[in-house]
């Protein structure tokens, strides 16, 4: 642009980070004492950002969250010890779970 044949001045990837059953992950980091997750939000980002960081401020104010009910994004979800039935998988291959858009 204006003259400039050495490339773009910026680059994005735009990547929209899911987790395998297509929900946000969030809470304390198992076995990591102060570590906390809040990632994996998809497209959807942008728009939970605010609820997102309302959840994450009261779990680390108060080590609970009140105001949403974050057991269904605990990260957790993801050991194995604690999966029901102990079947995952991405995609189809979740089995009966819906897991909303997977690309």
């Amino acid at each position: 642009v204006n003259g400039n044949t050495t490339g773009p001045d910026i680059s994005q990837a735009c990547m929209r980070p899911c987790a395998t059953d297509a929900l946000p992950i969030m809470g304390q980091v198992p076995g990591v004492d102060g570590a906390y997750l809040a990632a994996g939000h998809n497209c959807w980002g942008i728009l939970w950002g605010p609820i997102t960081g309302l959840a994450m401020a009261e779990l680390l104010d108060t080590g609970s969250c009140q105001e949403v009910n974050l057991r269904s994004f605990d990260p957790l979800r993801f050991c194995r010890a604690t999966r029901a039935g102990g079947r995952g998988g991405r995609g189809r291959h979740a089995g009966t779970t819906a897991v909303g858009e997977q690309w």
